[in-house]
């Protein structure tokens, strides 16, 4: 037993067995530091051009950047060391982020920042650069050609309002349209219709409706697919 516990407290098995710190040249630091803000800077650029939410975080785009140096920083501090891999498992482990992530792409996109920093922070750079342009090639596709087609809501109030009149100018113009919600009362009635336009302008739909006889109303406001109340 003796002997066991001399051999486990041996200095040159104990290094063996942490992997020891591996030693980058100042060049190579640098080097894997600037890639990953290149990275990074990419991943923001992509981020911008492809948002589609309501309202764009710029701090939330700067922090992707920040997390792809990060990374990068921490993998060189880790390289093989099993102690400090460890140590930073349970440093994370009692650390709370209270930022709540709502849309599930803004967490594809945290990820995406994660891998290319820990690309970069390990040398495998290719493997960052060649994800790095497939992914934004994907996401560019998806926001050009598959999402062509933009969605709205259009809210109309009046009084004595005749819903088949409003079907009719969607379809003369061959609008899409979903009835969403319609409310009424003794004064007046709104109603509400998911519409998706394609070649007509917002303005001339507008002008359109009002000219039924008793709307007041007509609002149309941009539609990303949830209805939160």
């Amino acid at each position: 037993m003796d002997k066991f516990i001399d051999k486990l407290m041996n200095k040159e098995i104990l290094f063996n067995i942490m992997g020891g710190i591996d030693s980058f040249s100042i060049e190579t630091i640098v080097f894997n530091i600037v890639m990953a803000t290149l990275l990074g800077l990419f991943i923001y650029f992509v981020y911008s051009k492809t948002f589609s939410g309501v309202i764009y975080s710029q701090s939330f785009n700067i922090t992707l950047i920040m997390v792809c140096v990060i990374i990068a920083i921490i993998m060189m501090l880790i390289g093989k060391n099993i102690a400090l891999s460890l140590g930073l498992v349970g440093s994370l482990s009692i650390i709370r982020f209270r930022t709540v992530i709502k849309d599930p792409k803004d967490m594809g996109f945290l990820f995406w920042a994660i891998a290319a920093g820990l690309a970069a922070g390990t040398g495998e750079l290719m493997i960052a650069i060649i994800g790095s342009i497939v992914i934004a090639l994907v996401l560019l596709i998806f926001k050009r050609v598959i999402y062509i087609d933009y969605c709205y809501l259009i809210v109309i109030r009046g009084n004595n309002i005749e819903s088949a009149k409003i079907a009719d100018i969607f379809n003369e113009y061959k609008i899409p349209f979903k009835l969403r919600m319609k409310t009424t009362n003794s004064t007046f009635v709104e109603i509400t219709f998911e519409i998706t336009l394609k070649s007509v302008k917002e303005d001339f739909l507008i002008k359109t409706i009002r000219a039924i006889e008793g709307i007041e109303e007509v609002h149309i406001v941009s539609y990303d697919g949830e209805v939160t109340g």
